[in-house]
């Protein structure tokens, strides 16, 4: 009997028993293992997201939590897949071996191409932060091509 772990980060909610639906319910996979890649990729997602504080971030264009949560759901899912890829021969009867093993592998490379694309969907890339007015601490002018103390002044 397979129990229904959640985890939960902010607002978004992981369930071990999605990511066994993802994998088609494979045996010998682990509760434990699961919970510990949603743990540990929840926090990932997390810190790598555009956020609406960010430069040019707003609710219109920071991407929302199913876009997080389907990161997250790949990203598990590839993890799971090595760790089934690697013991495979201890939960499957020798005839089954291959098949299985080229079964996962296949998977794998699929998973690992949506949570790469899912991933870069979600990520603050190539981000720039700037400060749109003079302060104190920053050269000021009155107009954008005038600045103090410029050799080449616009007016």
């Amino acid at each position: 009997m397979y129990h229904r772990t959640t985890i939960v980060g902010g607002n978004m909610a992981v369930t071990t028993s999605q990511i066994r639906d993802l994998l088609n319910r494979p045996r010998g996979l682990n509760e434990a293992t699961i919970s510990e890649y949603i743990t540990i990729r929840t926090a990932e997602v997390s810190k790598k997201s555009r956020k609406a504080t960010y430069v040019g971030g707003t609710v219109n264009n920071v991407p929302d939590d199913t876009l997080k949560e389907s990161a997250i759901k790949f990203l598990v899912a590839v993890d799971c897949l090595r760790v089934m890829i690697d013991t495979i021969p201890t939960f499957v009867p020798e005839k089954e071996r291959g098949t299985q093993d080229i079964r996962f592998s296949a998977q794998l490379n699929s998973f690992q191409k949506s949570a790469t694309a899912a991933l870069s969907s979600i990520e603050e890339r190539g981000g720039s932060a700037f400060k749109v007015k003079a302060t104190k601490t920053r050269v000021g002018g009155t107009t954008s091509g005038q600045l103090s103390g410029s050799i080449h002044p616009t007016n």
